[in-house]
């Protein structure tokens, strides 16, 4: 059985497709680590937690602390679209206390129980900086890891961060490019296709309609103040579910157009994350360009979401 382990900063969008990866996975979603990115490492594990309390799954998965800076010792955040709290400061009307009470706190990666070799294969996805991929690698054991499939880099459009770069592949290009280095199938589900699938306020303030929980309207609320980001900077009131592609495309890649490509990575200054590309059909690497995004939209568009 084809084990599934996500990474993620635990922004509005990774609680989206936090939730989407555990209504199609169920207890294959074995593990979710989290890393600095959209706010810091700490807030980010959190996040990761108050999902796990909502989600009241049967077999909760486990919830590891990763890195909580760049492999260069670099570090950002996007509390200005996230919010403060990573949740567009929905979390102010929760109950933390109570949430955080029953379960773990997470352990560090590096603590994380060994990997029995016949457990099977993992897939992990990557939904923030990078930083961790490699350590988690080593710690599965390069044979058992499927694919690694990464919300990163931006190809043929403009960056969300700098003009030339995405927001992800920028907080760490190191590591990322130690990820393309360890010869194991990646596949980039970039900003290019990312932005191809919008999301309406109206679609998502839709969700509580048929969904009181307080897992409902934590993401509803949270995607408010994310969305009047997007009303500001791109002239339409919604937002881009960049990471609940990223998690349909690594759990239904058949959805999905991709080609072969090296993939370059700039850790200069100057262009710092910047993603290039140059097809080649013998690469390990993928990037997704398009597919059956009338599907992913029609998925989103209900809530308890499609699956």
């Amino acid at each position: 059985m084809t084990r599934y382990h996500i990474d993620t900063d635990m922004g509005v969008d990774d609680g989206l497709a936090l939730v989407f990866a555990s209504r199609l996975l169920g207890n294959r979603l074995i593990a979710v680590s989290t890393v600095f990115g959209n706010v810091g490492v700490e807030t980010a594990t959190r996040n990761a937690r108050i999902f796990r309390h909502l989600l009241e799954l049967e077999e909760p998965f486990s919830i590891f602390v990763g890195a909580g800076s760049a492999s260069d010792g670099f570090t950002a955040s996007a509390i200005d679209v996230h919010g403060d709290d990573g949740l567009g400061g929905a979390t102010r009307t929760l109950d933390l206390d109570s949430i955080l009470s029953d379960n773990d706190a997470g352990c560090r990666i590096d603590s994380m129980p060994a990997n029995p070799d016949h457990a099977g294969k993992v897939v992990l996805i990557g939904l923030g900086p990078a930083t961790n991929i490699p350590q988690l690698v080593k710690h599965y054991g390069i044979s058992n890891i499927e694919r690694i499939i990464l919300m990163s880099g931006v190809f043929l459009d403009v960056g969300n961060i700098t003009p030339c770069s995405e927001f992800n592949a920028y907080c760490d290009p190191e590591a990322l490019r130690a990820t393309l280095l360890l010869g194991v199938p990646v596949t980039f589900v970039p900003l290019d296709v990312c932005r191809k699938v919008q999301l309406s306020r109206e679609t998502v303030s839709a969700y509580c309609r048929n969904d009181a929980s307080k897992l409902a309207r934590l993401v509803v609320e949270s995607h408010m103040k994310y969305m009047n980001f997007y009303r500001q900077f791109e002239g339409f009131d919604g937002c881009f579910p960049h990471d609940t592609i990223a998690v349909l495309a690594a759990i239904e890649p058949g959805l999905f157009f991709a080609t072969a490509a090296s993939v370059a990575v700039d850790v200069a200054p100057a262009f710092r994350g910047k993603t290039s590309l140059q097809f080649d059909s013998a690469s390990h690497v993928s990037v997704v360009t398009g597919g059956a995004l009338k599907n992913v939209r029609d998925r989103l568009s209900v809530w308890p979401l499609k699956v």
